[in-house]
């Protein structure tokens, strides 16, 4: 990854924190990295929602002959390690880009009306270009990549919180994985099946991965859309046009004897 994009990252971050101080708002809360009443629903929702879609995602292209199905691994002694970098990756991932980048974006463009989508789009932009260093990356790969980065930025912003976006992140390469697609670019993870892409990239993606193909990204569609169900049945009142579902964390005032 660019050390110019991290430090930049590090940068709105250091900005969001002295904005909340400053504005006298509880800085873990307010940056998403503290657990709440939802948390471990948020895992759970996060984790299911990507893996039955990729399951589509994967019957969709067998169907239209857009991938070749051969047996899985053999050998699953690798699946901790898989696991466990996949974890690695997407929790730094969602630190970098929502927790700090995205945080402090949308306290610059917050007296805008959209000024939160604007802070997603642009933090999907940057998430998707990353991408483009990876193996087998594609200008339409990373475009499915940043598809990927507004599901998470919606994910973070909606439910003010990091768990959400980070399981979904998890889930989604997760399943990939299991499924026996490329990774965005990467190959190698055991799984349940083998799936080799044929005929045309724009029906499974290529070597890059379902993001890369028009499945894949209606896939990133539907996802956006169950996680915007989710966050409205958790708060009716929000707004899908301001992206404003769980109300910002605030200090608690202080007890009066």
């Amino acid at each position: 990854m660019d050390i110019a994009l991290i430090f930049i990252g590090i940068g709105f971050g250091v900005f969001a924190v002295v904005w909340y101080r400053r504005h006298d708002r509880p800085v873990w809360r307010s940056l998403g990295i503290t657990a709440n009443r939802w948390s471990a629903l948020d895992v759970l929702v996060g984790l299911v929602i990507p893996l039955v879609v990729i399951g589509l995602v994967f019957v969709v292209e067998l169907a239209l002959g857009a991938i070749e199905v051969s047996p899985g691994a053999e050998d699953w002694s690798g699946l901790g390690g898989a696991l466990g970098q996949i974890i690695g990756y997407a929790l730094f991932e969602e630190v970098l880009f929502r927790v700090l980048l995205l945080s402090g974006l949308v306290i610059l463009f917050r007296n805008l009306a959209a000024g939160r989508w604007i802070a997603v789009a642009i933090v999907a932009a940057a998430f998707g270009a990353v991408h483009l260093t990876n193996p087998n990356a594609t200008l339409i790969g990373a475009f499915g990549t940043a598809l990927g980065g507004v599901i998470y930025g919606i994910a973070f912003l909606a439910t003010r919180a990091i768990w959400l976006p980070v399981a979904l992140h998890v889930s989604w390469n997760l399943s990939q994985a299991l499924w026996g697609f490329p990774v965005s670019g990467t190959t190698g993870w055991p799984g349940w099946v083998a799936s080799t892409s044929v005929g045309d990239e724009l029906l499974n993606g290529g070597a890059y991965g379902p993001e890369g193909g028009l499945p894949g990204m209606l896939a990133r569609v539907v996802i956006a859309a169950l996680v915007l169900v989710y966050v409205k049945l958790l708060w009716p009142k929000g707004s899908i046009a301001r992206l404003e579902f769980a109300p910002d964390p605030v200090k608690r005032p202080a007890h009066v004897a």
